[in-house]
């Protein structure tokens, strides 16, 4: 939730806070009654989106990049070791194939970056006892299958966090659309009465629906009411 929304959740929660120390005046049963509910139902949709919607995603940014790290120094890893076998066996083809660079990797997609651990590992499998002695072992090879595994299953989901976030912001902007229209069509009107009959409670109402901006820096930063009910 951006701040204004944050400002008009806090609002709503004090709407049913009131609501809620007067309920004998509300009821149980009558429109005001109904209306509190379908206010609480709000409440609730919102605090279920803005749960998804805030979730912490980077972990799974962080989990990519370290996976990301570790791939890219194994490709070095049997780039080095395909180009020095490829040197030593004096074969062109093989040299220029296995000839990747630090920064080329760095600016690769990641994708892309899968694309090449793996190439890199086909043309080194049938390498794989000749490669022994530049530090690519049985070892390595495995380590390079499980990382390009868990690579390519780890760049989805940072885009498939980032796109539920999405889907949850509009739902949330649905939701306080709905939530406005009815305390302002319904609420505020049901409680015109109590003016006169219940002075207090509707007193008290009246202060819970002013909306108020608080500035979210600082300990105990002053709060500045909005003039009318939003």
């Amino acid at each position: 939730m951006n701040k204004k929304q944050l400002n008009k959740f806090r609002m709503y929660e004090a709407v049913n806070l009131v609501l809620d120390t007067h309920a004998a005046q509300v009821g149980t049963e009558g429109d005001l009654f109904t209306a509190q509910q379908l206010l609480k139902a709000g409440q609730a949709t919102i605090n279920r989106n803005r749960q998804v919607q805030e979730a912490d995603s980077s972990g799974l940014t962080k989990n990519k990049s370290d996976l990301r790290s570790e791939l890219m120094r194994l490709i070095l890893l049997f780039a080095a070791g395909l180009k020095a076998h490829a040197t030593s066996t004096k074969n062109v083809e093989l040299k220029t194939k296995a000839n990747y660079k630090a920064y080329e990797l760095q600016k690769s997609a990641d994708t892309v970056l899968a694309d090449i651990g793996r190439l890199l590992n086909e043309m080194a499998l049938p390498l794989k006892s000749d490669l022994a002695k530049y530090a690519i072992s049985d070892a390595e090879f495995q380590q390079m299958d499980r990382l390009l595994a868990e690579f390519r299953l780890a760049i989805p989901k940072r885009r498939v966090a980032i796109n539920i976030s999405k889907v949850s912001t509009g739902n949330i902007d649905g939701v306080f659309k709905a939530q406005d229209k009815l305390l302002k069509e319904q609420v505020d009107a049901l409680m015109e009465p109590f003016q006169f009959s219940q002075p207090d409670f509707f007193s008290a109402y009246r202060n819970a629906r002013s909306v108020v901006d608080y500035a979210g820096r600082g300990k105990a930063a002053p709060a500045t009411p909005v003039a009318n009910p939003v």
